[in-house]
């Protein structure tokens, strides 16, 4: 299983150790650990993304699935801040996840594949300060990205982006820092290749068999 190369971080350590790596301002605002959950913050200048590798890659016929806790605070200025990506340093990143401003509430989840605008964003109003569990899915074929926000099934109740280039393979999970305003903190990551490897049934046992990827999960 993934989760066993994933090194235990403690408090003020820095994410880019052990397995998981910075692909892109090494060093630079390196994103924390802070009482067990990863901490991203968006900003000006420079500063650290990272990224694990998942110990495969997607090919035809699969889909990636990554589900992780997130509460968001500060403010809703457009970013990304999580996604599939090629393997070692490089710059091919599909299932872009943003924050993005939501009229009458304090931000809301998108979805895009390439640039940095979301392509499909839910009309769901989402507050700061509180906790959710985002999905996302990447589809091999097609070049096809879908979000949930809280889901219990792999329901219709998603948002779609459909501008991803299947040609970039997938074989990691990466976390951003850029020019945003606002901080996420992040915890239990996990990525499969079914919906129930990373939103397990509710009569399933967290630790089973979680189809080929196993389970990744950051401790």
């Amino acid at each position: 299983q993934i989760g066993d190369r994933i090194t235990v971080l403690k408090d003020g350590s820095t994410v880019a150790t052990g397995t998981w790596a910075a692909h892109s301002g090494a060093a630079s605002v390196p994103v924390q650990v802070t009482s067990t959950a990863i901490v991203l913050n968006q900003g000006s200048g420079s500063r650290e993304d990272v990224y694990v590798p998942l110990g495969t890659t997607i090919t035809t016929g699969q889909t990636f699935y990554a589900s992780f806790d997130v509460t968001v605070s500060g403010g809703s200025n457009t970013v990304y801040f999580a996604h599939f990506k090629d393997g070692g340093s490089g710059t091919a990143f599909n299932s872009r996840i943003f924050i993005t401003a939501s009229p009458g509430g304090d931000f809301t989840f998108g979805i895009g594949d390439v640039g940095a605008s979301a392509t499909a964003t839910f009309s769901t109003r989402f507050s700061f300060n509180t906790t959710y569990k985002l999905v996302v899915a990447y589809h091999y074929d097609g070049g096809v990205s879908d979000l949930w926000v809280n889901p219990v099934t792999e329901s219709p109740e998603k948002i779609t982006s459909t501008d991803a280039d299947p040609s970039q393979v997938m074989s990691a999970f990466a976390f951003r820092q850029a020019a945003g305003n606002s901080v996420q903190v992040i915890d239990s990551l996990m990525v499969g290749t079914r919906f129930n490897d990373v939103v397990p049934e509710p009569s399933c046992v967290l630790l089973g068999a979680f189809g080929f990827l196993g389970l990744v999960r950051r401790r």
